[in-house]
């Protein structure tokens, strides 16, 4: 995820973008001095709903060159967001990852699963560490962290 606005067509393919984060950017974007005749259409917009709103951000993103991932597309980017944040040390792995099934939810991933759930996305190990009833937090969280340094090692994108 390189810039702003491709994160931001991730998280609209994923279906975590809402309305009021389409205004927060455009208001952002105006107070930097960007400007796009679609961002007025998009603050003169009443009521301002998420299907008025959200055809508007699909021109903007056209307009600036920004394609729109699928949704398996976006999954796979926001997995390895996420996990690339584990394996830095500088989140909290069971937070993190909590964060990650949040927002990977619109994903039909259970009917992907060839042996464990997540298997498709590379996630199982983490998965199965972060539902884990026999061990402490701390070790919880270990495990996390290491199964996310093997997925970086097996599965990121080498920028």
């Amino acid at each position: 995820m390189s810039t702003e606005e491709e994160f931001l067509a991730i998280k609209y393919a994923a279906g975590i973008l809402h309305t009021k984060d389409i205004l927060e950017y455009v208001n952002s974007q105006l107070d930097k001095g960007t400007w796009s005749d679609i961002f007025l259409e998009i603050l003169d917009c009443d009521p301002k709903g998420w299907v008025s709103i959200s055809a508007l951000f699909e021109k903007y993103l056209a307009e600036i060159g920004v394609l729109i991932p699928t949704l398996e597309e976006a999954v796979r980017e926001l997995v390895e967001h996420h996990v690339l944040l584990i394996a830095s040390g500088t989140v909290t792995p069971c937070v993190q990852f909590k964060k990650l099934l949040e927002e990977i939810d619109n994903y039909d991933y259970y009917s992907k699963t060839q042996d464990y759930v997540g298997d498709d996305l590379g996630i199982h190990q983490m998965y199965g560490w972060y539902y884990e009833d026999y061990c402490t937090v701390d070790q919880i969280n270990q495990g996390i962290l290491e199964e996310s340094k093997i997925w970086v090692s097996k599965y990121a994108k080498k920028h």
